[in-house]
Formats: C-alpha cells, sequence, structure tokens
C-alpha cells in the first residue's frame, strides 16, 4: 500500500530550497521558515479529517480546538511560537449552531496561546479543517537534522494519554484523559527552554518510533531508547501511536544536569549508524508497529 511518506516524496523536488535566498528551511521539517526583514517568519500548514483525525461525532468545539492545537505543534517542534492562523473549513453541516460552536472552539484557543485569526475560506463538503500557522523563533530554528552521535535523547511528557483519551471517550467513560485527546497542549514552554541547547526536535504525532526515526533518518545518525526509560500511560504500543503532542528533542551530555532538575530524564542516545534500536530489560525489541499513516 502507498504510504504518506511516499507520497510526499513525490513532491519533494517543487520544494527544494537549494536556490531561494528566501527560504531558510524548506520541506522536510516541522515547519518551513522564510527570511524576513524583522524577524524570519516560521509557517506550517496541518489537515485534519472527520473519521481520520476526529471522530465523527466529536463536538464543533473540540474539532476547532483539536485542529489548530496539532497545528501548532508543528511550531514547538521547531523551537517557535505561534503569532497568527489561518483556518480553511470544508462542511456539509446545515445547523448554523454547529458553526457558532466551532467558532467558539477557535475563540478559546486563540485566546489561550494569544494568537489571532487574520483569515480563512469555508467551502460545502466532508469535514475537514485546514490549517495554517505562523510564527517566530524564540532563537534559532530546532531542525530535525542537527543530532550528534552521543547526544541524548528526551520526550517533554508522558504518551499515550491521547490514546487514552480517545479509548475512554469512545467507551462513554469519564476520563481526565479525555481532553488529552480533543485539546492537546501545544509544548511551548519546553520550546522556549530547550532553544538555547537543543540539537534537533520533533512533535510526537505519528508516534516516538516513527518521528524519532525521522530525526534519525535526517541527521543520519542511529538511536538506541530503553523502554523502561519512556514514560508511558498504557503499553508499548503507546510508542508507535501517535497523539501526543510532545516534544522528542536531542542535546549533549553537558545539558543532562540541568534538565533533570526540571524533571526531564534521558530515554536513549543518539549513537552512529542508521538503525533505531528499542530495549526493553536489555533485549531488542522488535517494532510490530512503527507510527501513525493515514493512508494505511
Amino acid at each position: 500500500m502507498i504510504s504518506e511518506s511516499d507520497i510526499l516524496g513525490s513532491f519533494q523536488h517543487l520544494v527544494e530550497n537549494n536556490n531561494n535566498d528566501f527560504v531558510i528551511v524548506g520541506s522536510g521539517d516541522d515547519a518551513a521558515v522564510i527570511k524576513s526583514q524583522k524577524k524570519d517568519l516560521v509557517h506550517s500548514l496541518d489537515i485534519s479529517k472527520e473519521g481520520t483525525h476526529f471522530p465523527d461525532n466529536s463536538s464543533a468545539e473540540d474539532i476547532a480546538y483539536r485542529s489548530i492545537a496539532v497545528a501548532l505543534s508543528d511550531l514547538a517542534a521547531m523551537g517557535a511560537y505561534p503569532s497568527f492562523i489561518t483556518v480553511g473549513l470544508t462542511s456539509n453541516k446545515t445547523d448554523i449552531k454547529w458553526y457558532k460552536d466551532f467558532t467558539r472552539g477557535i475563540e478559546i484557543i486563540t485566546n489561550e496561546y494569544d494568537i489571532r485569526l487574520v483569515g480563512g475560506d469555508i467551502t460545502y463538503g466532508d469535514l475537514n479543517v485546514c490549517v495554517n500557522v505562523f510564527g517566530y523563533c524564540y532563537k534559532n530554528p530546532i531542525l530535525r537534522s542537527n543530532a550528534k552521535p552521543n547526544d541524548l535523547i528526551y520526550i517533554s511528557g508522558t504518551l499515550g494519554k491521547g490514546r487514552k483519551g480517545l479509548t475512554d471517550w469512545q467507551n462513554n467513560k469519564k476520563s481526565e484523559y479525555i481532553s488529552d485527546f480533543f485539546r492537546p497542549k501545544a509544548r511551548f514552554d519546553i520550546a522556549e527552554y530547550i532553544s538555547n541547547f537543543a540539537s534537533s526536535c520533533i512533535d510526537v504525532s505519528d508516534g516516538l518510533i516513527k518521528d524519532l526515526s525521522s530525526i534519525c533518518k535526517l541527521s543520519k545518525v542511529g538511536a538506541i531508547i530503553k523502554f523502561e526509560d519512556i514514560p508511558i500511560t498504557n503499553d508499548i504500543k503507546d510508542l508507535s501511536y501517535g497523539d501526543d503532542y510532545e516534544l522528542c528533542f536531542t542535546c549533549g551530555k553537558e545539558y543532562e544536569d540541568i534538565l533533570n532538575a526540571q524533571g526531564l530524564k534521558p530515554i536513549g542516545k543518539i549513537v552512529e549508524g542508521l538503525n533505531l534500536e528499542l530495549l526493553k530489560e536489555n533485549k531488542k525489541v522488535k517494532f510490530t508497529e512503527s507510527g501513525w499513516d493515514s493512508f494505511e
């Protein structure tokens, strides 16, 4: 079956930035960085589709909030903060209350992150939301391609909360985790902190295994992670499920003490080679699932 990465690869020649003086970071990272006179602009686009990225009977308010939150997470992964957004909506809803509730969801999250909605578009069709996010780096952009051997690997929080939240919601079970799925938080707090020293970063949207593999591929390195050191909610499938929007980042060992003081402990390290290895009880674990792909 064709994969999302296969399709994206077919566009790669159109977005190469070798000959563009104004493109600082192009395709292949969490967001693009465009040269500007005062501050370089960071931009990303994300599409959320009903039945694929959120359940069919989700509330309009939650759909709006979640669709924007997952797009904002890409800026955090670049070591950037948000400034403004645009929203494109395709919808076949005929009740004006639905649109008022959707607008309320936009209002809640834009107020929460102090950002502005500056435009958008709407058309009739199956429900999906396209969000463009724009922001600026705290320092320099944190890329996926700068991890180096002996760097330590970190994640900003516990994996699997979104997975459990969705399961609990589907089972009509009251749960504190439901908001982790419908209203995830972009980790700008961690992004600002690590922008001073992180060598690479990605948000865990498609699963730790797949997303860390993206860092390894672009950095031309390998990685070893230890299952016992990874904070999870459910079971080993939390490493490949996705929908966490925590940050996975790397940095030099000299920062281990200050990160430990912040409650962040390494889950592994970057090594020579091109393979990602997961150890459980010091034995290699074979991946049965690599991560989220909307085409599978």
